[in-house]
């Protein structure tokens, strides 16, 4: 195999650098002119002068790693792969608290891209010199294919195009050495090659990593064009890519991994890949790839009706998401938070929902400029400079309420209330990689400001333990039967989850009375008790938000509810006289402030079965991130037909209440 990939390699000089830029770069950014004066060049130069000192931001934080990394190393732990054959490497069994991303993440040299705007923002030779420095440090200590940067199809795919990226950039602008030019073309067709024998093909779940070795291939074949291999990649990941959107995304657009995090990845990859096609396509026909305003009707014909009728409907579930949130805070997580990114231009202040949300916007023509040079410099590297700026409110409107029904999204609205709901399939054919135990979960915003929050994911396989309990049913909100999972997992398979939910959608409205919820699901099933869990959800016009649950037992179970509240919000009993039942049967049991807003707790069992308390929690907002949050917890040991109810209200003062920390 060593002489079937390396024998032979292609090899590339400036002169078709430089031409094969408009491939991958805007026309109208392509222009110098474009670049003069730009909102978010202070932000890029700044970034570059950083790298090259030696500093790398990595899931959003600066480490300095040297003008000489060790690509191999977790510098947070400490531990080092070893440099050995890729295929007889098992990149996951490192030492507890060793990330294996961490390395991964800078070896896809996102940091490239910002080196390569920041030389043809400024004409300055220091950056692309830094960018080739590295590129030839990468190339010298990891011989193929030896070490965790070729054991990873995926890895190996989103380093080359972030490679072609920033060599396109540079070479627009005139940045680039002949010399380096043809070591960087060696190793980029060696990339191909290996990616064309390896690529990471399922014949039943194929997701992001089969996808990301697609768009590889499609880059790396659009770039060696002139090779007949290149035409082969090119003409194959084409093909591909046109029947995988069908394949990983529902009818409803919405990404089947189950993970907001993993859908934005997903998003950009198949956009990445249509502007290629696009261009391409100019290309061939002697054409000026067509701008913004045109863009929709171009990828239809670039790609084909379907993939073009699809890719809005994949924005349109970024769009739900940051819908109603304040502009400073993170979107709702639903599965892993992976924080992965394809061309991260703007760099990682940002999260990648909110990021591709706004370019979204931008391929739609609703924005043209953010005021934010994080995302102005991600719109202008896809579509090039604005005509006219636009500004970005600080909170987007509230959505309508919506729901993504094949994957099984809800999204619910009104004047000040924005949430969610999870009821749909996990993964693909009942095998999920990065959906998390949160079926009938749920979380919600008051006037953008999240109160009851999905905890996300803090790690990928460094911590199982806490991998584990981040996707478990008890770190969702939802309900707990036995104390057992709603879906199986293994802790030692850190990537499956079996779908035993089978969850169910019964009923769905949304209309001027407010918007209506209700679903179940069978995951109990497999235990002695037999239970199933129901779930009805009412939004009133007036922000009222009412859970009611049904769980039917054929024996005796210990029960428990769990609401994991926002960082910084704590919850206090409140001491009041209930008002009346919102139902016949049911019986007051507690009152509580949660931050912005009232929870009243109903039952339809005796109340001094159900015991309360607040629980010290995690949330894990972004990759690496981990921040204390409070868990407030109901239990009950019970049987029949139990049924509960949850109101939560905006806080508003009411005469004679006070919380029993003694507030007003």
């Amino acid at each position: 195999m060593r002489l079937a990939l390396e024998d032979g390699l292609a090899l590339l000089d400036t002169g078709q650098f430089r031409s094969s830029a408009s491939l991958f770069v805007p026309a109208a950014a392509l222009d110098s002119a474009s670049l003069s004066g730009v909102l978010w060049a202070t932000d890029t130069i700044a970034r570059a002068e950083r790298i090259s000192r030696g500093e790398f931001q990595v899931f959003g934080e600066w480490d300095a790693l040297g003008s000489q990394p060790h690509w191999h190393r977790d510098w947070l732990s400490g531990y080092c792969w070893p440099l050995e054959p890729a295929g007889r490497l098992r990149v996951l069994d490192a030492p507890p608290g060793s990330e294996v991303k961490r390395p991964w993440e800078l070896a896809r040299f996102h940091h490239g891209l910002t080196l390569a705007a920041a030389a043809a923002c400024t004409g300055d030779p220091r950056f692309t010199q830094s960018f080739a420095a590295l590129v030839r440090h990468w190339i010298a200590r990891n011989p193929w294919p030896r070490g965790i940067h070729w054991a990873m199809p995926m890895e190996i795919a989103l380093r080359a195009i972030n490679w072609i990226q920033a060599v396109a950039i540079a070479a627009a602008a005139g940045q680039l050495d002949e010399s380096f030019a043809r070591d960087l073309s060696r190793s980029l067709f060696l990339h191909g090659r290996h990616l064309w024998v390896y690529r990471e093909w399922n014949p039943v779940a194929r997701a992001n990593h089969y996808l990301a070795c697609v768009v590889g291939l499609l880059w790396l074949g659009a770039l060696f064009e002139c090779t007949p291999e290149g035409r082969e990649w090119f003409e194959f990941a084409r093909g591909e890519l046109l029947r995988e959107i069908s394949s990983q995304t529902g009818s409803d657009g919405v990404v089947r991994e189950g993970s907001s995090a993993y859908h934005a990845f997903v998003t950009e990859l198949f956009l990445t890949s249509a502007l290629v096609l696009v261009r391409h396509a100019a290309r061939a026909q002697g054409q000026i790839p067509p701008t913004n305003g045109n863009l929709a009707a171009a990828i239809a014909r670039a790609t084909s009706p379907a993939f073009a009728a699809r890719l809005p409907l994949i924005f349109e579930f970024l769009s739900a998401l940051c819908a109603g949130r304040a502009a400073q805070s993170d979107p709702p997580i639903w599965g892993d938070t992976d924080d992965g990114r394809v061309l991260p231009f703007g760099g990682f202040s940002i999260p990648p929902v909110r990021i591709l949300a706004s370019v979204g916007d931008a391929y739609a023509g609703r924005l043209l400029s953010s005021g934010s040079a994080a995302l102005d410099a991600e719109i202008f590297w896809r579509f090039g400079p604005p005509s006219e700026p636009v500004a970005l409110p600080c909170l987007a409107p509230a959505h309508r309420s919506q729901a993504f029904k094949d994957s099984g999204f809800y999204f619910f609205s009104s004047s000040h209330v924005r949430g969610s709901l999870r009821c749909g399939p996990l993964g693909v054919g009942g095998w999920a990689n990065h959906a998390h135990n949160d079926q009938l979960s749920l979380e919600f915003s008051l006037d953008g400001i999240p109160v009851v929050v999905d905890p996300g994911l803090p790690c990928y396989s460094g911590d199982p333990p806490t991998r584990n309990l981040f996707r478990s049913t008890r770190y969702h909100n939802t309900v707990e039967i036995a104390g057992a999972e709603q879906n199986r997992f293994w802790p030692a398979l850190l990537f499956r989850i079996v779908d035993d939910t089978r969850s169910r959608t019964h009923q769905w409205r949304a209309d001027s009375s407010g918007t209506l919820f209700v679903g179940s699901h069978s995951g109990y099933m497999r235990l002695p008790e037999r239970a199933i869990v129901r779930r009805e959800l009412r939004l009133a016009p007036d922000d009222t938000l009412v859970v009611h649950d049904v769980v039917e037992l054929a024996a005796p179970a210990p029960i428990a509810w769990y609401f994991h509240l926002a960082p910084g919000i704590v919850p206090e009993t409140m001491q009041s006289t209930p008002a009346a039942p919102p139902a016949p049967g049911l019986a007051p049991h507690s009152r509580w402030r949660l931050g912005p807003v009232f929870l009243t707790v109903w039952t339809a069992f005796a109340p001094r079965e159900l015991e309360s308390s607040s629980a010290s929690g995690w949330v894990g907002p972004r990759f690496g991130r981990k921040l204390p949050a409070p868990i407030l917890e109901f239990r009950a040991c019970l049987v029949g037909r139990p049924e509960i109810e949850f109101i939560f209200t905006p806080a508003e003062p009411q005469a004679g209440e006070t919380a029993a920390g003694g507030h007003a």
